[in-house]
């Protein structure tokens, strides 16, 4: 059953009928459909995310302007960023296993699996980034950034395979 829906009228400034106008918000375009989404947005941001899923889809939509004035400031640039693009496809996912956390009164097995994924996450982006930074004319904005902190990275490798004896 269709849950029943009250209208409701409200007087906003300029200012916020303007930005509410530009607010690119999933599939809602009226102002009507972005006050709902708008609601059932803050409603579970309120209720927290229930898994891990929902959180990387709060942590996407909260991006979604930074990351579209990123490509728009790009369109301008001789550049775009293969950096920034990973970190901006990685971290919602990543951020989202941290924000979900470990449920409650797990331990053990269900501990190992979310430090795993945890892991799994973090260490798909550090190799992303080295990848990009091992190419001879990396795809980034300022790629003696990414190669200053890659020659730390290669630093620690050699001290890993010292401790470790990989060969």
């Amino acid at each position: 059953m269709a849950s029943k829906t009250v209208p409701l009228s409200v007087r906003i400034s300029d200012e916020d009928a303007e930005f509410l106008a530009r607010l690119d918000i999933g599939e809602a375009h009226t102002p009507s459909e972005k006050m709902r989404a708008l609601l059932a947005s803050e409603r579970r941001l309120r209720a927290g995310p229930r898994d891990a899923g929902e959180a990387s889809e709060m942590l996407s939509d909260l991006m979604r302007p930074a990351r579209r004035r990123l490509r728009d400031a790009e369109r301008e640039s001789p550049v775009r960023s293969e950096a920034l693009e990973k970190l901006y496809d990685r971290l919602p996912e990543l951020a989202a296993l941290a924000l979900a956390g470990p449920q409650a009164g797990e331990s053990g097995a269900a501990l190992e699996d979310f430090e795993a994924r945890m892991l799994e996450h973090a260490f798909s982006l550090f190799e992303d980034l080295v990848r990009i930074g091992l190419l001879s004319e990396p795809r980034c904005h300022d790629a003696n950034a990414l190669k200053l902190r890659l020659a730390a990275v290669a630093e620690l490798a050699d001290l890993v395979k010292i401790k470790h004896n990989f060969n």
